[in-house]
């Protein structure tokens, strides 16, 4: 129920997204959003009944492919993206700047597509291909058959209104949905993964436990540049504990050398599961 839930909470905010900002920017989305789009400007028909007309045969064409929980998820999402579309309307566009619609459509657009795949599914349409077309050609990345598809329903738009200034705001929509996609779904980075290289492990580790409760594992390594056996400390911490984390190493070894990253994603004992 919290997946159907959430399904439908992330389809409606897509669909508030394509009729509150895209649609009336004339901001193509990629996919077959974007695809819709273009579309409704030649034939005249709602985008609504579009998205759901093109992803018929796409579902069809991936019902053997895929697991049927997916595909049930994935089809009401996009049963719910093309009902929003059609009852979420606007007498008129809420600003007349197109970098704003594009900014805010793809904030949006990517928080409801965000929710959607947090709930394991999708809202059909060029995910379902990417991902056929993915199993039959392994040699391409997933995000180059995603960069094709989007290119091509991009340029349709530049071509379909005529106005290039289209190509570069869908552009940037994309641009932005696509990292706030990553944020929904995995999760905003407050977490950094430490590597330190000391010859004082043990108290640098003690030192992590004691002043920040946080565990730290000691790594056997060696240097080639020195030719000797060395010790490295690997530790996670949270972002807002890293100027402390630098404090301990400098206090306890100022020739540690020290390498920080973000840490993508961190599950355990102090971290959200």
């Amino acid at each position: 129920m919290k997946k159907i839930l959430m399904t439908i909470l992330g389809a409606t905010l897509m669909g508030l997204s394509l009729n509150l900002f895209l649609i009336p920017a004339q901001i193509s989305s990629g996919g077959v959003s974007g695809l819709s789009l273009s579309l409704n400007a030649l034939l005249g028909i709602p985008v609504s009944f579009l998205i759901f007309g093109l992803n018929i045969p796409l579902f069809i064409w991936g019902y053997r492919s895929f697991d049927k929980k997916f595909l049930a998820l994935s089809f009401l999402g996009m049963a719910v993206l093309s009902l929003s579309s059609e009852i979420i309307a606007i007498s008129e566009p809420i600003t007349e700047d197109r970098i704003l619609m594009a900014v805010f459509g793809g904030v949006i657009s990517g928080l409801g597509m965000g929710i959607v795949f947090r709930a394991g599914g999708t809202t059909g349409g060029a995910d379902i291909v990417v991902k056929i077309l993915k199993n039959k050609y392994p040699s391409f990345s997933t995000g180059t058959l995603i960069l094709i598809i989007d290119a091509f329903t991009i340029a349709l738009a530049g071509v379909v209104f005529k106005d290039w200034n289209v190509i570069l705001y869908s552009v940037l929509e994309i641009y932005i949905a696509t990292h706030v996609i990553d944020i929904t779904d995995e999760g905003i980075n407050l977490a950094k993964l430490v590597l330190i290289i000391s010859d004082n492990p043990a108290e640098i580790s003690s030192a992590v436990s004691d002043k920040l409760s946080r565990g730290a594992t000691i790594l056997n390594g060696y240097s080639q540049y020195s030719g000797n056996d060395k010790n490295i400390v690997l530790c996670v911490v949270k972002k807002r504990e890293i100027t402390k984390l630098k404090n301990i190493v400098k206090d306890t070894d100022r020739n540690s050398f020290v390498i920080i990253s973000d840490a993508k994603e961190v599950l355990g004992n102090g971290f959200v599961i």
